[in-house]
């Protein structure tokens, strides 16, 4: 995966996570599950991530997530939990308003 890439998907978590705290929202893992499922798949069907380039696309992201924990999540977990983020479908467009809107 490009820098560029990894530079778009970190700016944008940043965006989405601070958006999260401050409406009150939170970021538990729920959120961020919905989060990272629905950009992935906004980015790839927008050729900005190569369908290809998805699962390391969700490992970063979870990378990124997990720096934030503190680094609670073992790579063993991190590894499963990108496999299933990567192989998810759904894109809501509710949930990235706050990045792009």
């Amino acid at each position: 995966m490009e820098n560029k890439v990894k530079e778009i998907l970190k700016s944008d978590f940043e965006k989405y996570m601070r958006f999260a705290v401050q409406s009150g929202t939170g970021f538990g893992f729920d959120i961020f599950g919905e989060y990272a499922v629905s950009v992935l798949n906004f980015y790839v069907g927008s050729a900005i991530l190569t369908y290809e380039n998805k699962l390391e696309a969700s490992l970063y992201l979870l990378e990124l997530y997990n720096k934030g924990l503190g680094g609670i999540i073992t790579e063993e977990d991190r590894e499963e939990l990108a496999r299933v983020f990567a192989q998810d479908p759904t894109l809501d467009y509710g949930v990235l308003k706050p990045i792009f809107g």
